[in-house]
């Protein structure tokens, strides 16, 4: 959606208010109004900017030099464990003696390249990738828009181009929306109106983020190279055997292809009849459809490893086209009622909705063949391999609301919304969802008027039920499943079911009580409002263990229960409110704690399956969702811990991480993990100041987070002990460990040890941060006349600096919000995490504002 056409953006934040919405509000409801015509002269606008980005933050990694330092230290290290009488300070000649290798030949594990110690490093290139891979990316965006308003019809028509470069070499999207927002009132009985927003876009992302993807490899890869960056397969069959094995990820950026062209139309109509003065009838048919098609293709130039950088078609080559598209059909048919009289105020609706979604995809992928990089159609390719998916799922619901206020004062609101969703079982396929608020403004009581500095005082309190059918459209089902078996030694394709049918499945629920104070004081120099609120989600929609016997491990049912609370506090002050100069602020903190209360049967945790067999968070009674569970790191191990009888694990060394022996058994292992954090911040704020000062005007907004963590694998894949030496570290590894003597900062062991895998807490990171988000200053020009006929109402030029200035305490990555990676093994524990993510963009853009 244009930011251009939004009118006004309104978070439900009331159970009651959002209650009415049922499933829908499952996350919360945010009601977004798009631009009208109003009355009077029509008006054209013209919005545009441009301006440029760079990223806001790189990854600390270790330098060519540095790294050098650490693989020498490594492979002595290696060298010395592998014999007796072997010596770090033998040379590689000696060792070649030892080895019985011919000159010129290398045993990388055990020696390292000569010209690492020669000055200059002759013939080798010292390559800071993200430097490489990191680019300044162009942005403009032009908008325009014409509205009106007669008697009879209200119209809002616009168009707008983005065009954006990512921040990383091979990122770019386009994208082309336009909207139609038209009324007709033909007479007082009838209104009916047509609201069209279609969207199309291109977009290009080669395949940059999450795990193994080229992020990732930016930030892992070795940064001493034999072959500068961007180097493609030019039938070279050497590799420079101290690097990482993955191919030049420079090169993948150029020459990857990786384009999505997404068409999105959303579409309204209506029509509202007013049987009497305050009592009409209104029906609305919606369409959302979107259309998306993606084309990848990895040609043998960029494909393969380092090891294999000939033209090896049969396994370098990859290919896929992929589309699919998605339809949501609504109709909603409410009757509304309104009645005023003496200090009563009465407004009822009571309406139905239905609901239809349907999916349809289908790819074409392949795998080598394509002898020709310029040929990247599928039919260029050895073998092909099709697949086609087609889902669909209904949402039935009535509802009714009634809303009754006496003399501004008193304000009672109930509501009750019955919704049937396909998905759950044929025995439970219906909700139940109420809602009650009550409000009472004492501000307007007569025992309130000597209070002079309270001139608004709002306290109101509601209890609403929502719920939740997130789940796959046939999961209550029995599905098939595609499946290979052995019959008379041949292998045979056949079909069998591929879950455990439910028919109780049910929907989840949550029920909140909230209790609100809305307030204004001296003259509404100071606004705001407070909210606390406490939830209770039951009957969780979670995966469970299942018997052996039924031939699956688990089965989808509603096993859990979770109690939330927390607060949300708005305040809004104007210091100064002058005719040349104001100035006003706005701050807004919230804070929010969980805990699971109960699970399956007698289930006390779940432990969350992994994507990459680093299993580190569980569901436990009593605690927060999606715990944090790991063995805890208490600095290095010295001799005179080992000699004192500290817990090891394995036959660690002085130098090897030491780890906490949670359960006193004297053995570190698995047994010894206990929770250290949870992956949701604990407080969530944001300040902006305004200022205006004649035409001038200046606004600055931080926002920060405090109280959460991160487990992050990308930390891990770059910072563990014991990975190798040919992969890139933190800069962090400076400061390691290198003997008794020179123990570092305590926080990295030796560079050699091997001792490193177990899940701990050297991958845990604190996810606060603090930034400023955006700062804005424009000058206003009103009324200038363009000649006798005609005039610009207004011109406005801007300039906005975005995401320049922060801090945060997130090293094994570069941004703490980073979400690229499903971190769980199961979509039922939908848990995101970072893999390699990119940095967020720092932003300077110039605007112009112009209206007619």
């Amino acid at each position: 959606m244009n930011p251009n056409d939004i009118e006004s953006v309104e978070v439900l934040k009331d159970a009651s208010a959002a209650a009415i919405y049922g499933s829908r509000a499952a996350n919360g409801v945010v009601l977004i109004t798009t631009k009208r015509g109003k009355s009077g002269q029509a008006k054209v606008s013209l919005n545009s900017y441009v301006g440029m980005s760079e990223a806001y933050k790189k990854l600390d990694m270790l330098n060519g030099e540095e790294w050098i330092d650490r693989a020498v230290e490594m492979i002595n290290a290696q060298w010395e464990a592998s014999g007796t009488g072997r010596l770090a300070s033998q040379s590689n000649a000696e060792r070649r003696k030892i080895l019985g290798l011919a000159d010129g030949t290398y045993n990388t594990s055990y020696m390292y390249d000569d010209r690492w110690l020669e000055p200059g490093r002759p013939g080798l290139y010292l390559i800071n990738w993200q430097d490489e891979a990191y680019r300044k990316g162009v942005i403009q965006n032009y908008q325009v828009a014409a509205s009106g308003a007669t008697e009879f019809v209200n119209y809002y028509v616009s168009g707008n181009y983005l065009n954006q470069q990512g921040i990383v070499k091979g990122l770019d999207y386009k994208n082309y929306t336009a909207r139609a927002n038209v009324e007709v009132k033909p007479n007082k009985k009838i209104a009916f109106g047509l609201n069209l927003a279609p969207t199309y876009s291109i977009g290009n992302d080669p395949g940059v983020e999450g795990k193994d993807n080229i992020m990732h490899q930016i930030y892992s890869m070795s940064p001493v190279q034999d072959h500068p960056a961007g180097t493609v397969n030019v039938f070279d069959n050497e590799k420079y055997p101290w690097s990482t094995s993955t191919n030049d990820p420079i090169a993948k950026l150029n020459y990857y292809i990786g384009e999505t062209k997404i068409s999105r139309l959303l579409g309204t109509v209506y029509g509202q009849y007013n049987i009497l003065d305050n009592f009409n009838f209104k029906t609305t048919v919606n369409l959302d459809q979107t259309d998306s098609r993606s084309n990848r293709f990895q040609p043998y130039t960029v494909g393969g490893t380092l090891a294999n950088r000939t033209n090896n078609p049969n396994q370098a080559t990859y290919g896929s086209n992929s589309v699919y598209r998605k339809q949501t059909f609504v109709n909603e048919n409410t009757l509304n009622y309104h009645l005023n009289f003496d200090k009563h105020d009465i407004t009822a609706l009571l309406g139905q909705a239905y609901n239809f979604d349907k999916l349809e995809t289908s790819s074409i992928t392949s795998q080598g063949g394509y002898t020709n990089s310029s040929i990247t159609t599928l039919n260029g390719a050895v073998a092909t391999v099709a697949s086609t998916g087609a889902t669909q799922s209904v949402l039935l619901s009535y509802f009714g609301r009634v809303q009754y206020a006496y003399d501004g004062k008193y304000l009672l609101s109930g509501s009750i919304r019955r919704d049937g969703s396909s998905r759950f079982g044929s025995n439970t396929k219906w909700g139940w969802f109420p809602s009650l608020s009550m409000g009472w403004r004492l501000s307007q009581e007569s025992f309130m008027k000597p209070v002079t500095f309270i001139n608004e005082l709002k306290l109101r309190g509601s209890y609403g039920e929502s719920g939740n059918n997130n789940i796959g459209d046939y999961s209550s089902i029995a599905l098939l499943g595609f499946y290979n078996y052995s019959s008379n030694g041949l292998s045979v394709s056949g079909q069998a079911p591929s879950n455990i049918i439910n028919p109780d499945l049910r929907w989840e629920k949550s029920r909140t009580y909230d209790v609100g104070l809305d307030f204004g004081l001296l003259g509404s120099r100071i606004t705001g409002s407070f909210d606390w609120y406490t939830r209770k989600s039951s009957d969780l929609l979670l995966n469970v263990p299942s018997m052996l016997s039924t031939g699956f491990s688990s089965y989808l049912d509603n096993a859990g229960e979770v109690k939330s609370k927390g607060w949300d506090l708005e305040i809004t002050s104007h210091q100064v409110r002058k005719a040349d100069f104001s100035w006003s602020t706005s701050f807004n903190i919230s804070h929010n704690s969980n805990k699971v209360t109960k699970l399956d049967g007698e289930q006390k945790e779940i432990l969350i399956p992994s994507s990459f067999d680093i299993q580190h968070s569980l569901l436990r009674i009593g605690e927060p969702m999606y715990s944090i569970y790991v063995v805890k790191q208490d600095g290095i191990l010295t001799q005179a811990d080992i000699d004192a009888g500290a817990a090891l694990y394995g036959s660690q060394k002085a130098g090897d991480p030491k780890y906490v022996d949670a359960n006193g058994d004297g053995v570190i292992d698995a047994n010894d993990r206990v929770i250290v954090g949870h992956p949701n911040p604990s407080y969530v704020w944001g300040i902006t100041n305004n200022f205006k000062y004649k035409n001038f005007d200046l606004s600055f907004m931080f926002q920060g987070q405090n109280g959460g963590h991160i487990y992050s694998l990308l930390g891990r894949a770059l910072g563990r002990t014991g990975q190798g030496s040919s992969d890139n570290a933190l800069g962090f590894y400076r400061d390691r460990w290198r003997s008794e003597e020179d123990p570092g900062e305590g926080r990295v062991g030796k560079a050699y040890s091997t001792f490193g895998r177990i899940k701990n807490t050297d991958w845990l990171y604190s996810s606060d941060y603090w930034r400023l988000r955006n700062v804005t200053l424009g000058y206003n020009i009103k009324d200038l006349k363009l000649g006798s006929q005609s005039k610009l109402s207004l011109v406005r030029l801007f300039v906005t600096l975005e995401n320049f200035w922060g801090k945060d305490k997130y090293d094994g990555g570069v941004n703490p919000e980073s979400s690229n990676t499903n971190l769980s093994g199961s979509s039922d524990y939908p848990e995101a995490g970072d893999y390699g993510g990119l940095a967020i963009p720092k932003t300077v853009t110039f605007g112009l504002n112009v209206n007619f």
